[in-house]
């Protein structure tokens, strides 16, 4: 009887001297049988849960070559421990003729397959319940349940008996400066793909260094946009993993085997059925804030899948990164429509080029570095002026006036109200004390409680209110033009042009391009409220609605500079 041996044990924590002692034990057996050994397959750290394992692979290859009349291995575990692999196996080889048999079972059956393949898959199931279960617990007492992020170690310590403590971890300086600097170079406006050419450039070493790359044998692994954006929804990639943010999520998402092809694939766990966040200030490596700025221009970024006939929120060009400093805020002031690249380094009315005359005869086109170089000027030079500041600033005090009129009369009687709910809330609490059952006034304190706070966050915005109106200065020109100067000059350092290039682009709102007495003329309207942000900071400056946006207006025309128009306030 021809007999092929087959040996297997599941991960690399196990002793390798596994494999030898199943195949010592399956020889003596074939031995005191007289069976002849003619093929050997052994699965080192291998999983029972898939047939995809070289060796297993390997010995169905050889049973459909033919020449075995025998499987033999040590027990039906080593095979497989899936009821349906299990059975598979069976099927395939009783199909050829060939006998399944183990040192422990014996001669394999189908009553063999029913009964221990069931056990079998039951034990595979128990000790991945157990195993989850002890990770959800390592990660509920703040450590570390699976592999370390770039940027962190494994922290070595020891507990009073000598045993090593599992799932410590610590900072590795070096990697976190580099998470830093991506971060930063991410919230200036940097895209994934400058920002790892970039790293690449420099020698940086990837997370995988050390290792070769899979599309590319023989180089070592580099830095990819993919290694920074990951999969946002599954909290993949450096820029969405909060730890580096002091919070330590787990469970987002589970793994689970192709039954046909042995590999794992991720799916999303639902939210109710994550673990808890864990906090884990220790490992903050970047502050929130910088976080924060990441994660708002991700969300600006984001494309939301949408239905056919639901139409976009955002018009294209602002689901895009810009390339150019007024990408999407250019139109054509003859018909609207937007001004664009016509041309290697001109930008023309994509009206007048896509439809035709008929539709737009304006024909006249400008040079980009002509373009930004004139628009610039005009944010540094005519935004702000001194006389449009004092018009705002006066309509800005009248609407804080009247609104601090407003809301001084009506303070009595949120003071009331205020004290009735108090005084609501207390009665209900006493009553619970008492013994009422407090199911009763569950969606009264949920109105009470609710009501309450829109009263103190009124309250608040009063007292806001008061202290805002010293924030706003007659200086507030001045420092505007030497921002934006300061601005200006970073736009023309390629090392600080991409942290500028935003900036400069949320001062402006809108460019309008028209062709007149055969020049064309530019008329620059500003973004009042991030004007007033680089000057003061936003949460700072609110502006007035008051104000009309004519006076955010001035005229541009060509080779004659900047002239102003009449500011209609």
């Amino acid at each position: 009887m021809r007999c092929a041996i087959y040996a297997r044990f599941s991960t690399d924590k196990q002793d390798v001297q596994s494999i030898e002692t199943q195949l010592m034990m399956c020889r003596q057996e074939i031995a005191r049988k007289g069976w002849d050994e003619v093929a050997c397959f052994t699965d080192a750290a291998e999983s029972a849960a898939t047939l995809h394992r070289p060796g297993m692979q390997a010995l169905l290859a050889a049973v459909a070559a033919g020449g075995i009349d025998i499987v033999y291995a040590d027990a039906m575990d080593r095979l497989s421990r899936s009821q349906a692999d299990i059975a598979m196996l069976f099927e395939r080889l009783r199909f050829r003729g060939i006998v399944l048999a183990t040192r422990k079972e014996g001669q394999v059956t189908p009553l063999h397959i029913g009964m221990m393949g069931t056990i079998n898959a039951e034990q595979l199931s128990a000790t991945s319940e157990k195993t989850r279960d002890a990770l959800v617990r390592r990660h509920a007492m703040g450590k570390n349940p699976g592999g370390s992020a770039y940027g962190y170690e494994k922290r070595i310590e020891h507990d009073g008996n000598g045993e090593r403590i599992r799932g410590l971890q610590q900072i590795v300086p070096a990697e976190a400066a580099v998470v830093v600097l991506i971060f930063e170079n991410y919230a200036a406006g940097l895209s994934p793909i400058a920002i790892a050419r970039r790293l690449n450039a420099e020698g940086v070493p990837s997370p995988r260094s050390g290792k070769t790359s899979g599309r590319h044998p023989g180089k070592p692994a580099a830095w990819t946009p993919n290694t920074l954006t990951g999969n946002a929804a599954r909290g993949t990639g450096l820029l969405n993993n909060p730890l580096y943010a002091g919070r330590r999520p787990y469970g987002k998402q589970t793994y689970r085997k192709n039954p046909d092809t042995g590999k794992r694939h991720a799916f999303i766990t639902p939210e109710e059925k994550r673990a808890r966040v864990v906090e884990a200030p220790e490992l903050r490596i970047v502050s929130v804030e910088l976080w924060e700025r990441v994660k708002a221009r991700q969300a600006s970024l984001a494309r939301s899948p949408t239905s056919q006939t639901a139409a976009p929120t955002l018009p294209f060009f602002a689901q895009q990164r810009p390339r150019y400093l007024l990408t999407g805020k250019m139109t054509c002031g003859c018909c609207g429509a937007s001004y664009a690249k016509s041309g290697k380094s001109r930008f023309g009315c994509q009206g007048a080029a896509k439809k035709g005359p008929t539709w737009c005869d304006n024909r006249m086109t400008i040079r980009q570095d002509e373009l930004d170089a004139r628009v610039l000027t005009g944010l540094s030079t005519e935004m702000l002026r001194d006389d449009v500041v004092a018009a705002f600033l006066a309509e800005y005090e009248a609407e804080t006036q009247r609104l601090s009129a407003e809301t001084v009369s009506t303070r009595p009687e949120r003071e009331v109200e205020l004290a009735n709910l108090d005084r609501q809330i207390s009665l209900a609490k006493a009553a619970i004390l008492k013994g009422v059952d407090a199911t009763m006034f569950v969606e009264e304190m949920k109105i009470w409680t609710e009501r309450r706070q829109v009263l103190l966050a009124e309250q608040d915005s009063v007292q806001a209110t008061s202290t805002e109106s010293g924030l706003l200065h007659a200086e507030l020109g001045r420092v505007y033009r030497e921002k934006v100067g300061q601005l200006t000059a970073a736009f023309e350092d390629d090392a600080l042009k991409a942290q500028a290039f935003e900036r400069l682009r949320a001062l402006i709102e809108k460019v309008v391009l028209t062709p007149e007495d055969g020049d064309l003329t530019i008329d620059l309207r500003g973004e009042l409220a991030s004007m007033l942000s680089l000057c003061a900071g936003a949460e700072k400056q609110k502006a007035s609605a008051v104000v009309t946006e004519e006076a955010l207006q001035i005229k541009m025309v060509a080779g004659t500079g900047f002239e102003p128009v009449t500011f209609r306030l």
